[in-house]
């Protein structure tokens, strides 16, 4: 018999040694209130898990907010106000009336007549501050109201975190006189009406019956409280989790008479404060954030609340276990825990069992609370816990041996396989050297200047192409800006980054600066390798540039050569069939007739050839200078033979365009000028070049008399011209003219 016991205490050893350490530890560390907070805030949690209920019918609340403020155009309201509230109340009959508004001193004018009105309502309840304030200062109450016994105590009991556990029902003066607080009178008044007092059930008073319900004084160490302070008489708070607020009337609609009529007749009126700027705001267990916290006035009425619905619906007090039972509790919940620890095998099933069990402790938990038992949470599950693991914890000792072996064993094989990953990764480490030093050589030897740059434009790679052409090294880059060492011009590197970061794989022509202060001219195209890399290719245009200038001096050679011999020699026939013509004008007019035929015939052959080279030949103006400085050149020119003003002016910021679109604008801007000198008979010439972010436009406009523009053939050199060179260049040309109100020209092109 014996050695069965033994055989018993031996497998239950887990157990019989864990069950006295963790409950034994968990009962000192509630004696000395480690566990108080976590069981504070899970019994908070149940509050907010409570269904919703209805708002108490039997109170309603008149509040002073924000805009209640604002109407009354101060603060504290004047006592001639507050005596016209009341009595504006008092017209319903109310059954008690609450005054949660400090009145210690008077607020005139109206004090007399405010009162008069406490005189004359016996129902009416006012309060006074009893428990000192951190300043060591209690609020009296008014005088008044005082003497006529219409007073009660306004004081609520906050925990150590800040919120209302607790309530008390009444306490003790400086005099040491029994006083209610506001809840607890007005709900006793109320009661008093339906017949129902408080009576005392023990000599001590620590229970009472009111009603239905039998209410206990709060102790010291009930249910999670540990060594709390009870002084007066508390009990623990049991509000209702509200779907709606109390009904409610501002003091405005009461004073302007927009009352529901019977909305206060038989029912608790409590007068208080709601405004933000009141610091008047209290955190229950319900509330979650500081703008849900209600305020003094609607923690009073919740107390209300819990008394009427406690005494005349039977709704009970939250009550709670004594010491030696929630001792228990937490043995039973240890031994629980010990029970699953020992008999899983597995640690899987060790934590679905302490997860079952958990969920047992904590529903339980739950519905006694719902029936007003608050029974603690924490302990029991730390126990539950606790003893699960230090249980199960022998058994995983028990099988630790074999699994050192085991794990001694996979070491080695895992050893083993590091090695071989070791090896494996140096070689891919050469293989990938290799790789580098030939993509290195193949970069290098590429006759294109490469780098390599960042979302924000920072080149972090050049190849030896470009060391070459610009004298800029990869090392050097950890010393200087590329861009800004390149491009000195502000404008210019702004463009260049704008490029560099579209990388559309369109080429952008750029004359840059080299490390010895030459400048090259080159072509860069960028693509996008990644999400922040890109590369940038880069060629050398030095030679082409210098190629289109000799082709472009060959042209105008050619050009003058041709000039020479056709118009020069049409214009010397010219000139010898007019001498000719003049001497037998007289004499032989039929053979003066052929030689002006002839010259006829000259002329008009001198006209096409000098079209035809117009239109190939580029302006010298555009060679020697911008688009701006070239129009403005111009209308210097023709100031000095035309009477009209003339005005040229660029709007914007100048940036370069392609010499084709350079060129073709030019030759636009001629043409409209010397139209509204020849034909407009204007005042004033206006010539505007517009630069946008986006295109660019040529105005030329004229106060002359204008015309009408759809009477003019565009068969003309002049307008047909500006037109094929509009659409040329692929922009628009539009012409605003009407007879006597001059004549606009624009010419718009895109930037790109």
């Amino acid at each position: 018999m014996w050695a069965k016991v033994k055989r018993q205490i031996w497998r239950w050893r887990g157990v019989l040694i864990t069950v006295p350490s963790i409950a034994g530890g968990l009962l000192i560390l509630r004696l000395t209130g480690a566990l108080q907070f976590m069981e504070l805030v899970a019994l908070d949690q149940m509050f907010r898990l409570r269904p919703f209920e209805p708002a108490d019918p039997r109170i309603v609340l008149v509040t002073v907010d924000e805009s209640d403020i604002k109407q009354l155009g101060r603060w504290p309201m004047s006592d001639a106000v507050l005596a016209r509230l009341i009595s504006s109340l008092k017209q319903q009959q109310p059954r008690v009336i609450g005054l949660d508004i400090f009145r210690d001193l008077p607020v005139e004018p109206g004090h007399q007549e405010l009162v008069n009105v406490f005189k004359s309502t016996p129902n009416l309840i006012g309060i006074e501050k009893v428990i000192k304030t951190a300043q060591g200062e209690v609020i009296q109450a008014p005088p008044i109201l005082k003497q006529r016994d219409q007073v009660s105590a306004s004081d609520l009991l906050l925990d150590a975190d800040g919120r209302i556990r607790r309530s008390l029902l009444y306490l003790r003066t400086q005099d040491n006189q029994s006083i209610l607080t506001l809840g607890t009178r007005l709900a006793f008044a109320y009661l008093q009406a339906e017949g129902i007092t408080r009576k005392p059930i023990d000599s001590n008073q620590n229970q009472f019956r009111l009603g239905r319900a039998v209410f206990t004084s709060l102790q010291p160490n009930d249910g999670g409280y540990v060594g709390v302070d009870n002084g007066g008489y508390q009990i623990l708070s049991y509000f209702p989790k509200l779907g709606n607020d109390f009904r409610t009337i501002s003091i405005t609609d009461v004073l302007k008479g927009r009352m529901p009529p019977d909305l206060v007749r038989d029912r608790i009126v409590l007068i208080g404060l709601t405004a933000e700027s009141i610091e008047d705001r209290f955190f229950t267990s319900y509330t979650t954030d500081s703008i849900a916290a209600p305020a003094g006035v609607q923690v009073h009425a919740l107390l209300m609340s819990q008394l009427l619905s406690a005494a005349l619906d039977g709704r009970p007090p939250l009550r709670v276990w004594s010491e030696p039972f929630e001792w228990l509790w937490i043995i039973l919940w240890s031994m629980i825990g010990a029970v699953i620890g020992c008999t899983s095998r597995s640690p899987r099933r060790t934590v679905s069992g302490v997860f079952l069990f958990g969920i047992a402790l904590l529903g339980g938990a739950y519905v006694l609370f719902i029936e007003g038992w608050w029974l603690i949470i924490i302990p029991p599950l730390l126990a539950l816990v606790g003893s699960a693991i230090m249980s199960n914890g022998y058994l995983m000792w028990e099988n630790l041996k074999e699994y050192a072996r085991t794990l001694e064993q996979k070491v080695e094989e895992r050893t083993l396989r590091l090695e071989q990953e070791i090896v494996e990764r140096k070689q891919a480490q050469e293989t990938l050297s290799q790789q580098k030093q030939l993509l290195q050589t193949i970069v290098d030897h590429i006759p294109v200047m490469i780098t390599l740059h960042d979302g924000q434009g920072r080149v972090e790679f050049v190849n030896r192409q470009l060391e070459q052409i610009l004298g800029w090294s990869t090392t050097d880059l950890n010393n200087i800006d590329l861009i800004a060492e390149c491009c000195p011009d502000l404008e210019q590197r702004q463009q260049v980054l704008d490029h560099m970061l579209t990388a559309t794989g369109t080429w952008l022509d750029l004359k840059i600066r080299t490390k010895d202060d030459h400048f090259v001219n080159t072509s860069w195209a960028n693509v996008q390798l990644s999400h922040r890399l890109f590369v940038g290719i880069g060629q050398d245009i030095t030679e082409r540039k210098l190629a289109e200038e000799a082709s472009i001096i060959e042209e105008r050679n050619r050009m003058a050569r041709e000039i020479h011999d056709t118009l020069a020699q049409a214009f010397t026939g010219i000139l010898l069939h007019i001498g000719a013509a003049s001497e037998l004008i007289a004499k032989n007019p039929d053979a003066a007739q052929a030689h002006i035929e002839t010259v006829d015939e000259l002329a008009r052959t001198g006209l096409a050839e000098a079209r035809r080279s117009v239109a190939a030949l580029r302006p010298q103006l555009l060679e020697e200078a911008n688009l701006y400085s070239a129009l403005n050149r111009l209308t210097r020119q023709m100031k000095s033979s035309t009477d009209p003003h003339l005005y040229c002016e660029v709007i914007g910021t100048a940036y370069p365009l392609s010499p084709n679109v350079e060129n073709n604008l030019l030759r636009i801007g001629q043409e409209a000028l010397t139209n509204a000198i020849k034909y407009a008979h204007a005042n004033e010439i206006r010539i505007e070049l517009v630069y946008e972010h986006k295109q660019c436009l040529l105005r030329v406009k004229d106060d002359g008399q204008g015309f009408e523009i759809d009477n003019i053939s565009f068969r003309g050199f002049g307008l047909l011209g500006m037109s094929e060179r509009a659409e040329r260049i692929g922009g628009e040309l539009i012409i605003n003219t009407q007879p006597t109100q001059g004549t606009e020209v624009v010419v718009i092109v895109n930037r790109e």
